[in-house]
């Protein structure tokens, strides 16, 4: 159909139409929705208006709804609805009910779309010019249709004619024809292509793949269909391609399916990746594929896939195992709470853990439903299995241990403490009611025996709170440390700082929520070493002082982890609280070993003690969660931090 510039042109232009065609053009009514429910008649030439039987005046501006019956303007409407809706000319033949009187006459209509709205040509059908018209407008009509349908055609399409050299050698192709789809792919028109020479649009594509599979189309006669990537003239893309040879020339047919082929690609690649994983992980990973029988219930499992841990668990090929029921590759597992679990998983959804014996070995598997299957995750728990089973026994044989432990402090406190009372109390008899009787050796004899049995007794008693401090059974309660360093002042050591005439000097100290009697007996221990280790002729001065800190900040590697919620820091904050003294101070390298049990770094003539007060106290504060530690250089004092977990004040 030609393009026209103004509907004043279309009506009155002879070329265009016989002079005996009526023409006429009407606009679109639609309602607020847009929707079409009339066509209103603007424009007809005289030969319209002599068919109307009626003047012009009185058709322009009216409806076809007004002009026409009620029947014949709806099928009307719905006629030119279709051209305006979908751009398709429609051709029909319709008797001139319209007119109020006179002959009837058929009248052949031709509607195509002229903006919105359409132009309808009406043809007289008489008997004399109806047979020539009819084949003419067929054949019209036919090719109207057959290019309509090349261009509606999704896919590519082009026809092209072989040129041959003076040898019949194909050195280019010339279209013949082509359609939209195939214009739009290339960045040309329709028009463009129609006739040139391929070479002439895409200079030296006689190199190109593409120019060897048309030349094979034509030469061999025999159909290809290939699917091809192709990237040349401004095209990238995946193609699905089908060359033929129609009368000599090359047919070409073809869809572009790069979105397809992408996704196919990615697939594959999330697939390798997928395999990847799979062997990669520890872990033996079978998908398994639920069968249900009639009533739709799940009768047995499908292995749809798995990986080489799985492989080397089933003690076979992938290839061998892939696709087998497991009902017919292991035999009475449907018998299992195993299998009883994967079913709940896929009818529920809701995730498992459970772990079973098989053959020889310990698994603990995770299931997790797959679409209307499993994936089922097993890895190997026999070590620790056997892990468990040694820590239950150790813990036996700690718990074993322990009750000795108890069994020796009652002996050490009872009957090994009975003896020495009685060796100590004979001593001083002989010492004071028969000194006199004794030669100088024997009086120094029987004042070893005596000095020897007190340091024993020191000795037990140190063992035995040491046993004690973790079956000690106190609850903790909140203790304030200033008032409790005061109270071992006024008590406990008050003759030792008489002695020495100590000076301990108190900053802002904590409340702690602890055992009261250890943390009694720790302080006492760190005080009173803080004076006994001070040279005889310096004034003891020891400064306690304390912080608040949090746990990151506590030294690396003191802190052991917490045995139980009580002893668990509440929100991870601990007092540092710092006990500095005066005293002869020690090498760092020993740190370690003065918290040890019998270990002195001085000699017993030197400084009394059983060795023992320090691995008290270390036992004391790690049974509180917390730790201890010193800083000291020789001959420059000490400075011992005791950390205590706190609750935080807001």
């Amino acid at each position: 159909m030609k393009s026209v510039s103004t509907p004043t042109r279309l009506l009155h232009n002879t070329d265009e139409f016989s002079p005996a065609n009526g023409v006429v053009l009407y606009h679109a009514q639609r309602d607020p929705d847009g929707q079409l429910i009339d066509f209103r008649l603007v424009m007809l030439n005289d030969p319209a208006s002599t068919m109307w039987g009626r003047p012009q005046l009185e058709l322009v501006g009216r409806s076809l709804s007004q002009l026409v019956a009620d029947n014949d303007a709806q099928y009307l409407i719905r006629q030119f609805s279709l051209v305006v809706e979908f751009g398709r000319s429609v051709r029909f033949r319709m008797d001139d009910s319209w007119k109020q009187a006179g002959t009837t006459r058929q009248y052949d209509l031709l509607v195509v779309k002229l903006d919105d709205g359409v132009l309808v040509t009406y043809d007289d059908l008489t008997a004399s010019k109806q047979a020539d018209l009819q084949a003419q407008r067929d054949k019209l009509y036919q090719n109207s249709i057959y290019q309509q349908v090349i261009d509606n055609t999704q896919a590519g399409l082009l026809l092209a004619r072989p040129i041959r050299d003076e040898h019949n050698q194909i050195i280019d192709f010339q279209y013949v024809l082509t359609n939209e789809y195939n214009a739009r792919i290339t960045g040309r028109s329709v028009a463009e292509m129609t006739g040139a020479l391929v070479g002439d649009l895409f200079a030296g594509w006689q190199e190109s793949d593409l120019f060897r599979r048309y030349v094979d189309a034509v030469e061999t006669k025999q159909l290809s269909r290939i699917t091809f990537f192709y990237e040349s003239y401004g095209i990238k893309g995946w193609f699905d391609g089908s060359f033929s040879c129609v009368d000599d020339c090359l047919l070409y047919t073809y869809i572009d399916v790069t979105a397809y082929k992408e996704a196919e690609l990615v697939q594959q690649q999330n697939a390798d990746l997928l395999e990847q994983v799979m062997n990669m992980t520890p872990a033996a990973l079978v998908m398994n594929k639920s069968i249900r029988n009639e009533a739709g219930e799940i009768i047995d499992l499908r292995m749809m896939k798995l990986n080489q841990m799985a492989a080397d668990i089933l003690q076979n090929p992938i290839e061998k195992i892939q696709y087998r029921r497991i009902s017919k590759y292991m035999p009475g597992s449907l018998e299992t709470p195993l299998f009883e679990q994967c079913k709940q998983v896929i009818e529920t959804g809701i995730p498992r853990r459970v772990e079973v014996p098989w053959a020889d070995r310990w698994y603990d598997f995770s299931v997790a439903r797959f679409g209307d299957g499993i994936v089922l995750a097993a890895q190997d728990s026999t070590p620790m299995h056997q892990y468990q089973h040694q820590l239950e026994r150790a813990n036996i044989e700690l718990k074993r241990s322990n009750e000795n432990l108890q069994s020796f402090a009652f002996v050490a406190s009872h009957d090994l403490q009975e003896p020495l009372r009685k060796i100590i109390s004979f001593s001083d008899i002989l010492d004071t009611q028969y000194a006199s009787q004794f030669d100088t050796a024997t009086a120094d004899i029987v004042s070893r025996i005596n000095a020897s049995a007190i340091r024993m007794r020191l000795l037990i008693q140190d063992l035995l709170a040491y046993s004690q401090v973790e079956t000690h059974q106190d609850s903790f309660v909140p203790v304030t440390i200033a008032s409790l360093i005061q109270e071992l002042q006024e008590h406990e050591l008050w003759e030792t700082i008489h002695q020495r005439k100590a000076q301990i000097q108190l900053g802002k100290l904590p409340v702690i929520m602890a055992d009261l009697l250890q943390m009694r007996q720790l302080f006492q221990n760190i005080l009173s070493n803080a004076i006994k280790f001070c040279p005889i002729d310096t004034t003891p001065v020891i400064t306690v002082s304390s912080r608040l800190i949090e746990r990151s900040n506590v030294p690396s590697g003191l802190l052991l982890p917490a045995k139980s919620e009580k002893t668990k820091p509440a929100n991870s904050w601990f007092s540092e609280i710092s006990i500095t003294d005066n005293g002869i101070g020690f090498d760092e390298k020993y740190l370690d070993r003065i918290f040890q049990v019998f270990q002195r770094l001085n000699g017993r003539s030197q400084y009394a003690g059983s060795g023992i007060g320090l691995a008290i106290s270390q036992k004391i504060v790690e049974r509180h969660g917390g730790a201890i530690t010193a800083n000291s250089q020789p001959g420059r004092g000490s400075t011992f931090q005791v950390y205590l977990p706190v609750q935080k004040e807001v």
